[in-house]
C-alpha cells in the first residue's frame, strides 16, 4: 500500500466518473506532487549543480535504480526525438515500448500522440527549462491506458546553450484502479 502511494498520484473520487474530454495543465517543478516525479527532480537539480540543466553524461541510469520504471530518456535529433530509454511503468501505460523508435516513426501510427508529445517535448527544448504536467484522461481518448497521470520533463545538455537530451519521469492511475 506504501509503495502505491508513492508512485502514483491521487487517484480520482471516483472512478466511475471519468470526465468527458481529457484535461490537464502545465507544472513549475515545486508544484509536482508525485514523489516518484520529485525524486528524479531532485536528482536532476542536485546533478545541474550550478549550471541551467546537467549533460546527459551526468545522468546514470544506476544512481535511478526503483525509479529507472518511472523513466524515459530522449535523444534531441533535428527535428525529431529518439526514444532511448523506457521504462516498463512508462511500457505499461502507452501498451508499447518505443525504446529506438524515433517519434516521427510513432506519427505513423499515432498521429495524435505524436502530436501532443512533440509540444511537451518541443516546449523542454526550447524553454531549456523544466516543468511538470498532470492530467485526467477522459471519455474522448477511450483507448489509454490510464486515467491520471503526472510528469515531469528535464532538460539535458553537454552545454547551457542546447537541449541534448531530455529526461522524462511519470507516474499512471490505470483506468479502473481503485482508490487506496
Amino acid at each position: 500500500m506504501a509503495q502505491a502511494a508513492r508512485n502514483h498520484p491521487p487517484p480520482p473520487a471516483d472512478e466511475l466518473e471519468v470526465p468527458r474530454y481529457s484535461s490537464g495543465r502545465i507544472l513549475t517543478v515545486d508544484q509536482i506532487e508525485s514523489a516518484t516525479v520529485r525524486e528524479v527532480a531532485q536528482y536532476w537539480a542536485r546533478l545541474r549543480g550550478e549550471r541551467a540543466f546537467p549533460a546527459r553524461a551526468d545522468v546514470k541510469p544506476r544512481d535511478l535504480k526503483m525509479l529507472l520504471r518511472n523513466v524515459m530518456l530522449l535523444k534531441v535529433l533535428d527535428g525529431d526525438y529518439e526514444y532511448r530509454i523506457v521504462g516498463d511503468v512508462q511500457v505499461q501505460a502507452y501498451g508499447e515500448n518505443y525504446q529506438g523508435m524515433r517519434l516521427s516513426e510513432l506519427a505513423l501510427t499515432h498521429p495524435k500522440f505524436a502530436e501532443g508529445m512533440m509540444i511537451f517535448f518541443d516546449g523542454v527544448r526550447m524553454g531549456r527549462t523544466p516543468f511538470g504536467y498532470r492530467g485526467w484522461i477522459g471519455r474522448d481518448m477511450p483507448e489509454t491506458k490510464y486515467s491520471y497521470h503526472e510528469i515531469g520533463y528535464f532538460p539535458l545538455g553537454a552545454t547551457d546553450d542546447a537541449v541534448d537530451h531530455i529526461l522524462i519521469a511519470g507516474v499512471y492511475v490505470p483506468r479502473g484502479q481503485p482508490s487506496e
